[in-house]
């Protein structure tokens, strides 16, 4: 019996060690972006750079593990989740691209709010006291951050909202019409319908690349570190510690990201950014503790 409980607390030690790293590399984008921003690349020029590295390395590594392809179907799922992505991507890099980076991820992690009201309106979930709490505040935390101090232009705050919003849709969708199997294999045709979408959108939007080796490095850093290394340690982490904790483990990717705002990108914080940014996280965390 203590060897079984032994076992699974160290399992349980290593999924959330796992998420917890998966988080902190997401929250590395800040840093990343803002090398390349200052070395001549536009947001959309970055992601299509981003997805195309990333969905290369992951196709190139299931290949190399012999992974079986999943079914047509399946793909299609979950090409469409990564277009859903890409405009949550396009909407925070061209949001921290205008206004600042602690705003930016503040607003787009007031996604589950919107998850939850598309829920209870349209798929007729119940309405639990903590549901209704947890979204009056990510609302009022972004009420509270944006309408008392926005540090740049209305432009990047609708970026930002509009990143929360396609977010939320990829989120409900996936989870409400993918299949579940396969998860490296779908976690690779979501980045490449990331890349897709990115491509897409070049073809309308100023696509402008990094001009020194500095800017490519960051892109590849931002590929492999802020891309690839946190979907693998998700996946093989969340599923010994539950989705639930593990959602909330990853409340730490906009704390890693404003982290890297204030202390190496030299971003100031305001207090209400400050006030707002933690009513937001704690609705993440009251929601992802909810069934």
């Amino acid at each position: 019996m203590t060897t079984n409980t032994a076992t699974v607390d160290n399992d349980y030690l290593k999924g959330f060690t796992l998420v917890l790293l998966s988080a902190i590399g997401y929250g590395l984008q800040p840093l990343f972006t803002h090398v390349a921003y200052s070395d001549g690349a536009s947001p959309v020029g970055l992601l299509v750079l981003r997805f195309l590295a990333a969905s290369s390395m992951m196709f190139v590594w299931l290949k190399l593990r012999g992974f079986e392809m999943p079914p047509l179907k399946h793909n299609l799922q979950y090409l469409l989740v990564g277009i859903g992505y890409s405009g949550a991507a396009l909407g925070y890099y061209s949001a921290s691209h205008s206004t600042s980076v602690s705003l930016a991820v503040i607003l787009m992690f007031s996604f589950p709010a919107f998850v939850v009201l598309f829920s209870i309106g349209v798929l007729k979930e119940k309405a639990t006291p903590l549901k209704l709490v947890s979204v009056a505040l990510a609302i009022g935390g972004v009420i509270v951050a944006v309408g008392l101090d926005i540090q740049g232009d209305s432009t990047g705050v609708l970026w930002a909202l509009f990143a929360a919003f396609a977010y939320g849709s990829a989120i409900l969708y996936g989870t409400h019409k993918a299949s579940p199997l396969y998860p490296a294999q779908s976690a690779c045709m979501v980045l490449i319908g990331c890349f897709l979408g990115a491509v897409a959108v070049s073809s309308v939007q100023p696509t402008h690349w990094p001009q020194t080796d500095a800017g490519w490095l960051s892109v590849v850093g931002l590929a492999l570190f802020a891309t690839i290394f946190p979907i693998a340690t998700f996946i093989a982490g969340a599923p010994k510690i539950g989705a639930s904790n593990a959602s909330t483990i990853s409340t730490m990717e906009p704390v890693v990201a404003v982290a890297i705002a204030l202390l190496l990108i030299g971003e100031p914080l305001n207090t209400a950014t400050m006030i707002g940014g933690g009513m937001v996280i704690l609705a993440v965390v009251l929601l992802s503790r909810s069934k």
